[in-house]
């Protein structure tokens, strides 16, 4: 069984737009190992004009992926990374995104900044993660 954060643009985007944030992804996640989580991506097409991604949480690592990502000499990247990526983007590409997860809607991140709510579950979820 899976559990994933996903994440929803809240406007419709053009799909230059939506290429120039995968780039921007793409390069926002190097230099970490993403062993906590999952690194922000995102479905190939757009949805109504809108961008969707989501990202699982490690909740149970095999112990022979913990020590891979431990050995590689990378920082992890943890659900908190995830969140300021989608800061970013949200400043950068004038897009506020939708958070939620499996179980429904957790907040947004507005005009680059995540909602306490939002926050909150993230953090509780990071805690139960690995």
């Amino acid at each position: 069984m899976g559990f994933t954060i996903y994440y929803t643009s809240t406007r419709s985007i053009t799909p230059q737009e939506a290429e120039a944030i995968r780039m921007a992804v793409q390069k926002e996640c190097e230099g970490r190992s993403w062993f906590s989580c999952e690194p922000p991506g995102f479905f190939p097409d757009l949805q109504d004009g809108r961008l969707i991604g989501g990202s699982k949480p490690n909740f149970r690592p095999h112990p022979d992926d913990k020590r891979a990502a431990e050995s590689c000499g990378l920082p992890d990247g943890s659900l908190g990374d995830l969140l300021d990526i989608l800061a970013l983007l949200s400043r950068e590409y004038a897009v506020d995104w939708e958070l939620a997860h499996d179980y429904g809607p957790i907040g947004f991140i507005r005009v680059g900044i995540v909602d306490p709510r939002a926050l909150a579950q993230i953090e509780a979820i990071s805690a139960v993660a690995l």
